[in-house]
């Protein structure tokens, strides 16, 4: 099997000869007239097109190329892009969080009831988007340590 394309739930395969490839994805939003550009950086390291949907690129390559984000100074740029959603989130999620904790309890009643459900809805977004905070931490840590080697 290999990968066709990327659909709505997934991804879409389709039958074809045993390759020996890794499949690599990048998180990119390409403005207009970068596409061509951004393509043929990857295919001059040897990795082939597969996909794209809105930011999502997928490359494939012969086993043993060298991974797409192989320097330091990449491999920063792509925690830094993926981080940027997660950390815009935070910002709100965390003080509207502290907020209806606070609210929860100094109020009784209705108020008291509708803070505590809001509490636990931001509490189901907030813990997932502290968990990305602290992974993206992580690695920023192991590449900073590679650094140093």
């Amino acid at each position: 099997m290999a990968l066709k394309k990327l659909s709505f739930a997934g991804f879409l395969l389709e039958k074809s000869t045993p390759e020996d490839l890794i499949y690599s994805i990048d998180y990119r939003l390409l403005k207009e007239g970068e596409k061509e550009e951004y393509l043929a950086l990857f295919a001059s390291a040897g990795w082939e097109h597969v996909c794209s949907s809105y930011d999502i690129h997928i490359f494939k390559a012969p086993s043993g190329t060298n991974p797409i984000y192989s320097d330091v100074e990449s491999a920063e740029d792509k925690i830094n892009r993926l981080s940027r959603p997660v950390l815009l989130i935070s910002k709100f999620i965390f003080p509207i969080m502290l907020s209806l904790l606070i609210l929860l309890n100094i109020t009784n009643g209705p108020i008291q009831e509708l803070s505590r459900i809001a509490f636990y809805a931001s509490f189901i977004i907030a813990t997932p988007t502290l968990m990305m905070i602290i992974a993206n931490l992580y690695r920023r840590m192991k590449i900073s340590m590679t650094m140093e080697f």
